[in-house]
This record gives C-alpha cells, sequence and structure tokens, in this order.
C-alpha cells in the first residue's frame, strides 16, 4: 500500500527543508517515501527480518550498544545537534520575528514612509539570516553526515569482531543468511536511529520549545494554550504508543513467516520442482500472506484510532490559539505581527507533533530492527580462551584422548569416555559407521567444540589451556566439505599465510595436490575466483585446493576429514601419493568411509557408537574378524555399504 503522493511530497518538502539540502538524508528520505509505509505497520518487505530465529534484546540493552556504536563519535554528533540548535534559532525563532516586524511595518506605511529608513534594516537582517541558516544546517548536516557514517562502519566491525568469537557450532546453529541480514539491518537500523533523532527528535523538540517561550513572551494566553495542548497529545501519543507498537509488531511476524517460506522455496527450487509441488507451495505461501494482510489491518486499525484522537487534540489546540488570537486582537492586546506569530507557531507546532508520532514509530522500528543483533552479540561464544591461555608449543607432535566424552544434545553421547594415544609421526585412521563421532573427535582436537568430559592434550599440553589460534596454528585441517573464501584459487591455497601471495609456492603446491590438472585448463588459471563458498569448482576440485593449502601449512599435526571423498579412484591414487608426502612430517589422523583411504596406516581405530572398539593395523584387524573385518567385507568399491 503506497503512501498517497502528496504525503511523499511533503515528506521530501520537509527534507530539504530541515536539512538545508543535506544530499544523503534527502535521498535516504526518498527512498522510504517512495517505498510508502502502511498506517497500520511497515510495507510488505520492509520489516521482513523480523520474526525470525535469532531472538531479540530488550529496548535498553539495544540502546547501550547503540551508544557504545557512536560514542567514539559522539563530538561530531554533538556539534550537529549544537548546529540544529542554531539553526532552528535561525529559522524558527528570528526569521519568523523578522517577518511579524516586516508585517507590523506595513500595517503602518503613509505617504513618507521609505523603502530603506522602514524596511532596510530588516533586509538585511533576513539576509543575514538566509546566509547563517544555509550555514548552520550545513554545517549540521556535514557533521552529522561523518558522524553517522563512521558509526555505521564501527557498528559492524564490533558485530563482525563479536561473530568471528562465537565460533564453529554457533555459526552451523544458526541460519547464515540471517545473520548476514541481521548485521546489515543494524547498521542501516542505527544510521536511521541517528537520522530520526537529530532531524527529528531533536528539532521538533526544540521547534515547539521556541514556539512556546515565544509565544508566551508576545501572547501569553496562548503560549498557555499550546503548551497545554503539547502536553496532551505527548500524553495520548504515550497510551496509545503500545497496541500500535503491538499490532505493528504481529505483522512483521506474520510478514517475516511468509517471506522466510519463500526464500526457502526459491533456495530449494530443485527440491521443488522435483517433486511437483508448485501448487502446495504457492498455497502456503497464500496463506501466510493472508495472515499478514489481516496483521496488517488489524494495525492499521489500531493506527486509525491513535491518528483519529491525536488530530482532534491538535484541532482543538489550533482553534484555541486562533480564538484566543482574535480576541486578543479585538481588545487591541496583540497587533498584526503578534497575530501573524499566533498563527504561524500555532501550525507549526500542529504539524510537528504530527510528524513526531512518525518519527517515533520510525525510531521504533529501526530500534526493534537493531535489536536482534544486539541480543547475538550478548550471547556468549561457545568456545572461549582461557583467562590465563598460552601459546601451544607444537613439538613432536603427540595426541592424547583421555576419557573424552561429548554429546550436542544433552543426554545423547555422540563420543563417550573416548580414550586414544596417538603417538608423534604416527599415522592413526579413524573408521566406523556413520554417526559413530568420526568427524566430531576432528572437530574437539580443533577445539571447534569443548568437550563435556575428560581432556584432549597435544604434546603433554591441555588444548582448553591454549589459545584457540594459536592451536589451529598448529593443525593443519581437511574437511570433507571443504569451504573457499570468494577469492581467486591461488589466495584461498596462501590463505592463512602471512604476506602476499607468493605464486611459485601456490604453482609448487597445486602441482603436488593435482590443483594444476584442472586450473591449467581454466582461461585466468590460478587467479580465477572460485564463487561463494567455492561454488565454482566441484566438490573433488574444492578437496585439491584443500589439500593444496594443508600442505602450505605444513603443520606438524594433520587432520583429514574424508579429505578425498569426493574424488574420481584415479584423483584419489594421485592425492594420496601427495596426502602420504604430506603426512611423512606429520602427525596425522585420518576419517575415512573408504577404506582403501586407510588401510596402510600405522593403526587403525574402530568407532562404533562414540567408542574405540578396536585397535590395530589393516592386517591385525581382519585376522580379529571384529567390526573392521565385516565393514571390509561389506565394501563395495572401496566404500562402506
Amino acid at each position: 500500500m503506497l503512501a498517497p503522493m502528496h504525503a511523499v511530497t511533503k515528506r521530501l518538502f520537509f527534507t530539504v527543508r530541515l536539512t538545508g539540502g543535506n544530499p544523503r538524508y534527502f535521498v535516504r528520505s526518498a527512498e522510504l517515501a517512495h517505498r510508502g509505509t502502511s498506517e497500520g505497520g511497515p510495507l510488505l518487505g520492509t520489516e521482513g527480518q523480523d520474526g525470525g530465529i535469532l531472538v531479540k534484546a530488550s529496548a535498553s540493552k539495544t540502546l547501550v550498544f547503540a551508544l557504545t556504536a557512536v560514542k567514539p563519535y559522539r563530538s561530531m554528533l554533538l556539534y550537529s545537534w549544537l548546529a540544529v540548535g542554531l539553526g532552528v534559532l535561525v529559522g524558527d525563532v528570528a526569521t519568523p520575528l523578522v517577518f511579524a516586524d516586516a508585517l507590523q511595518k506595513i500595517t503602518q506605511l503613509n505617504l513618507h514612509s521609505s523603502l530603506w529608513a522602514t524596511f532596510g534594516p530588516l533586509l538585511l537582517a533576513y539576509a543575514a539570516l538566509l546566509v547563517a541558516g544555509t550555514a548552520v544546517w550545513r554545517l549540521a548536516g556535514w557533521l552529522e553526515w561523518e558522524g553517522c557514517t563512521r558509526a555505521f562502519s564501527h557498528s559492524i566491525e564490533l558485530a563482525f569482531n563479536r561473530l568471528l568469537e562465537l565460533g564453529y557450532r554457533w555459526h552451523v546453529d544458526h541460519a547464515s543468511g540471517e545473520v548476514s541480514s541481521t548485521l546489515s539491518t543494524f547498521s542501516w537500523a542505527l544510521m536511521e536511529a541517528i537520522d530520526d533523532t537529530t532531524w527529528g527528535l531533536l528539532r521538533i523538540a526544540l521547534v515547539v520549545l521556541a514556539a512556546i517561550v515565544v509565544l508566551l513572551i508576545v501572547a501569553l494566553p496562548v503560549g498557555l494554550i499550546v503548551a497545554l495542548f503539547v502536553i496532551l497529545f505527548v500524553l495520548v501519543m504515550w497510551h496509545f504508543s503500545k497496541p500500535v507498537s503491538v499490532a505493528s509488531e504481529e505483522f512483521s511476524k506474520a510478514h517475516a513467516a511468509a517471506e522466510g517460506t519463500a526464500f526457502d522455496v526459491i533456495r530449494n527450487i530443485a527440491t521443488v520442482l522435483s517433486q511437483s509441488t508448485e501448487e502446495q507451495e504457492r498455497g502456503r505461501v497464500h496463506d501466510l500472506l493472508q495472515k499478514s494482510v489481516r496483521a496488517d489491518l488489524v494495525a492499521r486499525r489500531s493506527f486509525s484510532v491513535t491518528r483519529t484522537w491525536m488530530e482532534g487534540v491538535l484541532s482543538l489546540m489550533t482553534w484555541g490559539a486562533l480564538m484566543v488570537g482574535v480576541i486578543l486582537a479585538l481588545h487591541r492586546d496583540a497587533q498584526a505581527g503578534t497575530i501573524y506569530l499566533i498563527l504561524y507557531y500555532a501550525s507549526q507546532v500542529s504539524s510537528l507533533m504530527t510528524e513526531s508520532f512518525e518519527v517515533v514509530r520510525s525510531l521504533s522500528r529501526a530500534m526493534g530492527r537493531a535489536s536482534k543483533l544486539v541480543a547475538l552479540l550478548e550471547t556468549s561464544p561457545d568456545v572461549a580462551d582461557h583467562p590465563a591461555g598460552r601459546t601451544l608449543a607444537v613439538g613432536a607432535g603427540q595426541i592424547a584422548f583421555r576419557s573424552v566424552s561429548f554429546a550436542y544434545r544433552k543426554g545423547k553421547p555422540v563420543i563417550h569416555e573416548l580414550s586414544l594415544d596417538v603417538s608423534p609421526g604416527e599415522h592413526v585412521g579413524i573408521v566406523g559407521p556413520s554417526g559413530s563421532g568420526k568427524s566430531t573427535l576432528t572437530r574437539l582436537v580443533m577445539r571447534f567444540m569443548d568437550v563435556d568430559g575428560g581432556e584432549i592434550w597435544i604434546d603433554g599440553q591441555p588444548i582448553h589451556e591454549v589459545t584457540q589460534q594459536s592451536l589451529r596454528r598448529s593443525i593443519s585441517y581437511v574437511p570433507q566439505d571443504p569451504q573457499m573464501l570468494h577469492r581467486t584459487i591461488a589466495e584461498n591455497i596462501w590463505y592463512g599465510k602471512d604476506g602476499p601471495v607468493d605464486h611459485s609456492q601456490v604453482a609448487s603446491v597445486g602441482e603436488a595436490a593435482h590443483v594444476s590438472e584442472f586450473v591449467n585448463q581454466l582461461p585466468d588459471g590460478y587467479n580465477t575466483v572460485v564463487g561463494e563458498r567455492g561454488m565454482k569448482l566441484s566438490g573433488g576440485q574444492r578437496q585439491r585446493v584443500a589439500i593444496a593449502q594443508a600442505m602450505l601449512k605444513n603443520a606438524r599435526i594433520l587432520l583429514l576429514d574424508e579429505a578425498t571423498s569426493a574424488l574420481d579412484s584415479e584423483s584419489e591414487r594421485l592425492v594420496q601419493d601427495a596426502l602420504w608426502k604430506l603426512m611423512s612430517t606429520a602427525t596425522a589422523l585420518v576419517v575415512a568411509h573408504r577404506l582403501s583411504t586407510i588401510s596402510h596406516m600405522d593403526r587403525i581405530a574402530v568407532l562404533e557408537n562414540g567408542i574405540v572398539t578396536e585397535v590395530g593395523n589393516h592386517t591385525e584387524l581382519l585376522a580379529r574378524r571384529g567390526k573392521y573385518y565385516r565393514l571390509w567385507q561389506h565394501q563395495s568399491g572401496g566404500f562402506i555399504t
């Protein structure tokens, strides 16, 4: 439902006037005005992120974080507010007084009046006010722009740093799309809140206060009436604010559900088409949209009732001010200039108080959108460094699991009382049925999650007592589904190394990991951008890039989690040769479903239900005719079936 054109024009005119042509605020307001707002809540799509999986922080906590983001640049904002105050004095106090004086002189003109003698000082004063007004509004706009932009950047940096601290498990549990959208939504909401505060609440409060003061001086009864009705208006707005907010929130939640379902369908369009469920999905989205429409209509009714009360209060105020002004004029207690000031300020206050309701709603929506990110930032990291955490010193590369237990869900352990020693330079394979805890074991070594019980030691140092960064710098890790950054192949291979990319080293490890076989066929070679999460590459190509990255890192400890699962048999044979070279100087823990990958390991540990049930080399385990023997017998083409 688009806002009426006259409302759009009015808002744009107001924007240019109050900012002195501040281009950023003009453009942002034009965009908002063009989008329009339903009087009962935001337009469909303007607050679609609310109501998602992320919880919201309280208003007080949101405000505290917003002030934290703004704090380094508060001087710029304070100076801009001072300039706004000067602008109000120039444009809404001095200028109307000049006009009132000019009008008064016009009523007293006679045949002997001259232009310069009568109006010269006023014309000079008005010219000075025009120059001063332009200067202070431009200054206010620039200072607010710079402070707001810097606060915007600072808020993103604070949030991004916090997201990096939340760790692997938190990010697995939360949709990346909503997290990134919430980050973007907050930063823009912060800018909108600063705009609403500076150009909305502050200016309106100063103008209304100035109007009351001037009217109390020039027409005391009118000033008292205006002051009384302003207080009454604020009380009415306060009384009706909660039902309006609740109704708007219900609309936002309903719309978020519809939008989320639509996005989910689009993201998984192949599944929808393959199952021929287009009609069901159309029906589901239709029902959810109808629910959001009903919620919006409820919000609109609540809004309309509030606007009726407020407009009634303001109508009484302007009528009362005019009536008292006329009475004063009839009794010769008010001259033409005074009547002008009464009419001007009554109209000004009425217009600004109506606008204040929209500003408060806009500010409330902005803080509401920001509250999700603030709640996110208050989340305690799943994995935190020990207060006295030291740097891990890796020498021989021994890994020891001491009665390790872990569960993703309480009461359902994935790893239970697991103990295993990996000697320096030893290569140990980990096998077992799906869900037995193999990949979880490698993530626990990386400290993507913390163990629930027991300890993991590296070279005699408990990993929970060392910094996460030093731990992970000491380990080369190749997961079963490597994720690439949206950068070039060379940059992804070099990732984690200091300094600019050394293309000779990249080419060397690329040759060893058989990356060169497909890179040489690409027009841009190693400078090919791999796309988001490396999706321009096949699974096998991403694994080869990840293996090349591990080779370049050349850490003393190597973790391979299904590192060759996406390779064809020929590529696997070639890459395994490279991996054996890599493992020759490292302690290796290798997880594999494909038993041919680990049949030549020094030892093989069999996991069942999070417990090590067998340990030995390939020949020994086959001779025992236990679980490993049965897995080997059940293989088809080298895979566990």
